[in-house]
C-alpha cells in the first residue's frame, strides 16, 4: 500500500485520561469507516526512527532518544494525535502530545504515548510507605462500575475484572514511578495498561504503554529502556533538585493514586494532594484503543 505496509489489529485497552490541559485541536468527529480513517492516518506526517532518533518534548524540556531501538514510527504532529486518538477512542485526550509506535524485532511492537508535562514541583517520595496495592485495586474496581455504564452505552465490551500485571514500583535512583494493569472484558478479551511517570525537577511527564498479551512478560524491561532514554535536559533533572525550589503538593504515593483517578492516600491524611487532582479533573475513561503497527517495507525485508 504506496509502498508501506499499515496493519490495524484492533485490540480492547484500558486507557487512563490525564488531567485536561489547555491545549487545544480541531478534531473531526464525522463519522468514519475504518478503511477511510487507515487512508487518512498514512498520510499523518510520519517520521521513522531511521530518520530521526532523538524525539524533542518540548512541554517536558527533554528527549526521547531512539537509536537504541529497533525501530520506530513517530508522530508529534499534536492536532494529528488527537486526531488519530480521537479516531480509535471514541473521545478526545487533549494532554496527549506524542504517539509512538515502537519494534522490538520484526513482529513485536508496543505502543506509548507520552503526555504534556505537568509542572506541579519536586515529588517527594517521602509517602511511599503509605502505598496500599491491593486497597488501590479495589477502589479502582469500585469506580470501573461507573465506567461500564458508559462502555455499553457506546456499544463496547465491558470491564469484568482489573488486576495488578505489574504492581506500582518507585525507582528513585532513576527517578520514575510505574505500574501495570491487567483488565479483563466481558467478551473474553484480555489487555495490559502500563504507565510511567518520570520525574523531573519541577514535576513530572506520563508515558502510557500499550501492548499484547504476547510480549507482556518482556515489557518490563521494555519500559525501563524508554524510561533511561527519555532524557530531561541539564538541570531538569529529578536529581537536579536544590533547596528552595518549587514542592508538591502530594508525593508519589498519592501521584499513583491519581493517575488511577482513585482517593488512594487520602485516607492516611493527603487531602491536599487529592484536592490538587480533582482540580485538575483525574479520571478514567475504558474504550478499545486501535493499536496502530506501521513498518516501511524496506525495514521488513531486514
Amino acid at each position: 500500500m504506496k509502498q508501506k505496509i499499515i496493519n490495524f489489529i484492533i485490540i480492547n485497552f484500558t486507557i487512563f485520561l490525564l488531567p485536561i490541559y489547555q491545549l487545544t485541536a480541531a478534531v473531526d468527529k464525522t463519522p468514519i469507516t475504518q478503511e477511510e480513517m487507515i487512508d487518512k492516518v498514512y498520510e499523518f506526517d510520519w517520521v521513522t526512527s531511521d530518520t530521526k532518533s532523538q524525539v524533542n518534548v518540548l512541554s517536558s524540556n527533554a528527549f526521547l532518544y531512539l537509536n537504541q531501538f529497533y525501530y520506530a514510527d513517530i508522530l508529534t504532529n499534536y492536532n494529528q494525535v488527537q486526531q488519530l486518538m480521537f479516531w480509535a477512542n471514541g473521545v478526545e485526550y487533549p494532554s496527549t502530545t506524542h504517539y509512538i509506535d515502537i519494534f522490538i524485532d520484526n513482529e513485536k511492537s508496543y505502543t506509548i504515548n507520552i503526555e504534556k508535562f505537568t509542572n506541579d514541583g519536586y515529588i517527594k517520595g517521602d509517602d511511599w510507605d503509605n502505598v496500599d496495592a491491593e486497597s488501590f485495586i479495589k477502589e479502582l474496581k469500585s469506580g470501573s462500575d461507573k465506567a461500564n455504564k458508559e462502555r455499553v452505552k457506546n456499544g463496547y465490551a465491558t470491564v469484568e475484572d482489573i488486576t495488578w500485571h505489574i504492581k506500582p514500583s518507585y525507582n528513585k535512583e532513576l527517578g520514575y514511578v510505574f505500574y501495570s494493569l491487567l483488565v479483563k472484558f466481558n467478551d473474553g478479551s484480555e489487555t495490559f495498561n502500563s504507565t510511567a511517570m518520570v520525574l523531573g525537577r519541577k514535576g513530572y511527564t506520563d508515558i502510557t504503554f500499550l501492548f499484547k498479551e504476547s510480549i507482556a512478560d518482556v515489557m518490563p524491561t521494555e519500559i525501563d529502556k524508554v524510561v533511561k532514554n527519555f532524557k530531561y535536559n541539564q538541570g531538569s533533572q529529578y536529581t537536579d533538585f536544590k533547596s528552595g525550589d518549587k514542592i508538591a503538593a502530594y508525593g508519589v504515593g498519592a501521584l499513583v493514586a491519581g493517575s488511577l483517578g482513585i482517593k488512594g492516600l487520602a485516607k492516611t491524611g493527603a487531602l491536599a494532594a487529592v484536592l490538587a487532582f480533582a482540580k485538575k479533573a483525574w479520571f478514567i475513561v475504558l474504550f478499545p484503543f486501535i493499536f496502530l503497527f506501521r513498518k516501511l517495507s524496506s525495514k521488513r525485508e531486514k
